[in-house]
């Protein structure tokens, strides 16, 4: 554990200045001796001190100075370390600017007469003020120690007073100081003393827990994770091993990941009961831990059992009426009472409590107190109290956590919900406030990792209240304009917002100074570089959570960049023409009953002159069995009945309609919405000019024809690969690219191709620089989830040439790391690269959220397999079509018109059924 210097005894704390660094010479000879009586003032000092006599305790410090003055000399080591004994008991009478003054004064003489002794007195001085409680005197000390320290070189020592100054200053919740000190001392404790050694453990997991105190899990849960695991490798089962899984479980537990926490939470209990014996104070932190974790997953009579433990351990030891007993008493009797356990039991006098809240201390406690009061008000009947309460909770949890922290995010939510519950008509009003402030909060979280499992527990946590956010506003919309703008603003800024985020800050990195921008440069170097074959995975991905962390802290203004965030379905909808329309929808919880939560579809309907409708078409399950198998999905009974449930039921809105964009969510991406079966029996492309966009925001503009781009006008093309026997030939994807290549060459646009052995995943790299199109003829793959592949992103690619340092893999991983921005389209003419896993934070991760991240604007892909001949006839077609000067998408939806006329034959419907063009 890093060697941070033991807290100070309260009556001690000036004296200990001295004790410990100095050996006191006395003259002998003189008619009292200066020893005994420096000793009976340094005892007289901690003795006023601690019986809080300040004036008495200034008064015996200017003695002792005179005194050692007059002895000693102005300029000895002993006296100065008075005077700042002295600054000490001046601070704690309130004489600040004199404390600070004669410390500053002191330190300076010690530089010029003792600079060997000035770092350890800087080091006691610190933590004196700090805990004597004067944070904020303690750090122009500690920094002071910094410089001194740091003229030496990297040394453990200085790493030590880095960890202990990111301590202070996380004490202060001044979150970004405290992290830069901590990360400055995790990198250099593993420097100089190695990745296993405990120091940097502990240095790591503090970093993850500041990260956690901040409300920053993104960043938290790599590192407490990291930590976690080095601690069980390195260390075993040990004291530091429990304590990174509490602090890991912590976390979790903010993010309402009770499942992931209770197993860390019961292992650390098991062995600190066993080691440390069940009446110590870590033992009781993990048994009340555990029982949190155990009210969560609702098992509330183990949870009871634990907390009745913890009591009566308490009571024992120190006391029924302890502070603490009565604290931990308490909490057990309001959480039974909340989960039904006690539904009889009397916490006591609700209005003295909240009494007390009011004027009492801010803190973690005091939040969750005010919270638990809420629910006893509502099982009472009492919705004035509750509501009050709520509110209270609330401006408790902004205050201790900061209005962007996952428990005050919770306490709004609560705030919303009790409005809507009592119709009050702030109801509207706060729901607009917490979505604004989820989304503010998601968006940093975003931008601080790259880790697809922590962004989906991120955004799992934002599930329930957008759902929440939802069901109000499709029930207020009716009569409440504002309401109906706000379910448009989740539609709009809640779709696959993982990499709308990423994207956002990618077209932003041109305006940042140049140090940020190599901070950008440097993630995704980092990035691709853990995708290489052979890379120390472990060792990357760490440097790149720093980066990545230390990228969100710098940059974390632009998560408010108002040109982007501000952009209004309204305006959107303001520019379509009479006969557009889109279909936006979103999957999300939906609480349907006090007890019962169940995932449904909305949709919303926009027309044009902002003229928006919501529908509610049901369960998710309803779908997600039609498309179990996405194959499934190709059949004529099966686009008929997914027609009835996403279609059929808004069709009387849609009078008069020609063109309509749909955005899908979820596993509804999944759903062939232009080759569904129409109450005519036809698909519905032919009759409707059918569009596919990941957001809303693809839709800006009105025409939904995104422009070319003027600077790029090349096409690459990749097929006829030579797999060197580790996949099937593909021998029509030579005559694809050929035919292609001369329709390109006729149009004056001379294609640049790549084939056979060349046709390598760094090749193409290198060659895409300046393209406008890229088409790949290939194999694709999706792959089920296997152990060792958690990552859709990993299990998602298409085949290439192996060579020139490349497996012949080209993983969705990979991909998301190319700079694309600006391409206009990509065409994987390749089976299943449509297919991903459901994500809330990409709607389908796999190839399609891969390519957005990249930053292309539109993706051409196959949601089931396709014929390697079909394949190659129908995007010939495509490509005449944009020789013709057709838009892309006129000339996507004129092909499938083509077949279905019958004027492009050797086409199976289930491979011209499976193409989708999304526009990213």
């Amino acid at each position: 554990m890093i060697r941070r210097l033991a807290p100070l005894p309260r009556r001690l704390a000036g004296a200990l200045v001295i004790n410990g660094l100095l050996f006191l010479s006395w003259p002998t000879g003189a008619a009292e001796d200066p020893g005994r009586r420096d000793a009976v003032l340094e005892e007289a000092i901690g003795t006023a001190d601690a019986r809080g006599r300040r004036a008495e305790a200034v008064e015996l410090s200017r003695e002792l100075v005179a005194l050692r003055t007059g002895v000693l000399g102005a300029d000895a080591t002993a006296t100065l370390a008075a005077r700042l004994t002295l600054s000490i008991m001046l601070e704690q009478a309130g004489e600040t600017t004199e404390a600070r003054a004669l410390r500053d004064a002191a330190f300076d003489r010690l530089a010029e007469v003792d600079p060997e002794r000035l770092p350890p007195i800087l080091n006691n001085t610190a933590i004196a003020l700090q805990n004597t409680g004067h944070p904020d005197s303690a750090v122009p000390v500690f920094d002071r120690l910094v410089a001194v320290m740091a003229g030496a070189g990297e040394s453990v020592p200085l790493a030590i007073t880095h960890f202990n100054l990111a301590a202070l200053h996380r004490d202060r919740r001044d979150y970004d100081a405290a992290i830069a000190e901590g990360r400055i001392a995790a990198e250099m404790f593993e420097r100089l003393e190695g990745p296993d050694a405990e120091d940097t453990i502990a240095a790591i997991g503090a970093l993850g827990q500041t990260y956690g105190m901040a409300g920053r899990p993104a960043a938290a849960l790599p590192h407490l994770r990291e930590a976690w695991t080095r601690a069980g490798q390195a260390l075993g089962p040990s004291d530091e091993t429990m304590r990174q899984a509490n602090n890991l479980a912590a976390v979790l537990r903010d993010l309402g990941r009770h499942d992931e926490a209770e197993p860390l939470d019961r292992a650390a209990l098991d062995w600190r009961r066993v080691r440390l014996g069940p009446a110590h104070g870590a033992t009781l932190i993990s048994a009340r831990n555990l029982a949190l974790d155990l009210v969560g997953l609702d098992r509330a009579e183990e949870a009871a059992g634990l907390y009745d433990q913890v009591v009566d351990t308490l009571a024992r030891t120190r006391g029924p009426d302890h502070p603490e007993t009565r604290r931990i008493a308490r909490e057990r009797d309001m959480i039974a009472i909340l989960t039904g356990a006690a539904p009889s039991g009397d916490p006591g006098d609700l209005a003295a409590m909240e009494a007390q809240l009011t004027t009492g201390t801010v803190d973690a406690d005091a939040v969750y107190l005010a919270n638990r009061l809420a629910g006893i008000a509502e099982r009472r009947g009492e919705p004035a109290a509750e509501l009050r309460l709520h509110r209270l909770s609330l401006d408790l949890a902004e205050r201790h956590f900061g209005p962007l922290h996952p428990v005050a995010i919770s306490m709004a939510t609560n705030v919303a919900r009790a409005e809507r519950a009592q119709a009050h008509p702030e109801a509207t009003a706060a729901y607009v406030r917490l979505e604004e402030r989820l989304r503010l909060w998601a968006r940093r979280e975003y931008a601080s990792t790259s880790d697809q499992a922590v962004i989906e527990q991120v955004a799992a946590a934002t599930r329930e209240a957008l759902g929440d956010i939802l069901s109000y506003g499709y029930a207020a919309g009716r009569s409440d304009p504002q309401a109906i703008a706000l379910v448009a603003r989740v539609m709009l800024n809640w779709k696959a917002p993982g990499s709308l985020e990423r994207a956002l800050l990618d077209r932003a990195a041109t305006d940042l100074p140049p140090a940020d921008r190599d901070l950008v440069a440097r993630v995704r170097r980092l990035k691709a570089e853990s995708l290489r074959p052979g890379a120390d995975r472990q060792a990357i991905e760490r440097r790149l959570d720093l980066a990545e962390a230390a990228l969100a802290d710098r940059v974390s203004g632009l998560r408010r960049l108002q040109a982007q965030q501000a952009l209004d379905y309204g305006a959107i909808l303001s520019a379509f023409r009479p006969g557009d329309a889109v279909l936006d929808y979103m999957t999300v919880p939906m609480r349907m009953a006090p007890d019962r939560v169940e995932e449904r579809i909305l949709v919303m309907l926009g027309r044009a002159a902002g003229r928006i409708r919501l529908f509610d078409l049901g369960p998710v399950a309803a779908v997600a069995d039609l498309i179990a198998v996405p194959e499934a999905a190709a059949g004529h009974d099966t686009r008929r009945r997914l027609y009835d449930l996403l279609i059929r039921p808004v069709m009387s809105e849609l009078k008069g309609v020609d063109r309509l964009a749909v955005v899908p969510d979820g596993l509804l991406t999944l759903v062939p919405f232009d080759v569904l079966i129409d109450r005519n029996g036809q698909p519905m492309v032919a009759a409707l000019d059918m569009r596919i966009a990941r957001s809303g925001r693809a839709l800006a503009g009105g025409d939904h024809d995104m422009p070319q781009d003027a600077d790029r006008s090349g096409v690459l093309l990749v097929g006829d690969v030579d797999y060197g026997g580790t996949a099937s030939p593909l021998p029509f994807t030579a005559a694809e690219i050929d035919r292609i290549a001369a329709t390109a060459r006729a149009g004056g646009i001379p294609p640049v191709m790549l084939r056979g052995k060349d046709a390598s995943a760094g090749a193409v790299r290198r060659a895409a620089a300046g393209q406008r199109v890229l088409h790949f003829a290939t194999h694709g793959f999706f792959e089920p989830l296997h152990p060792g592949a958690d990552d859709p992103l990993d299990r998602a690619g298409v085949l290439l040439a192996a060579g020139d340092g490349d497996d012949g893999r080209l993983t969705a991983a990979e991909l998301a790391t190319w700079p694309l921005d600006g391409i206009d389209l990509v065409v994987l003419s390749a089976c299943d690269t449509a297919e991903g896993d459901r994500s809330y934070a990409e709607g389908l991760a796999g190839l399609p959220s891969a390519l957005a991240t990249a930053g292309v604007r539109r993706s051409l892909l196959a949601r089931w397999p396709v014929s390697d001949r079909g394949a190659a006839r129908f995007m010939a077609r495509f490509y005449d079509h944009l020789a013709a000067g057709e838009s892309y998408e006129a000339a996507f939806r004129a092909t499938k018109l083509d077949v279905l006329e019958g004027r492009l034959a050797g086409v199976p419907d289930e491979t011209w059924a499976a193409f989708t063009l999304i526009a990213n």
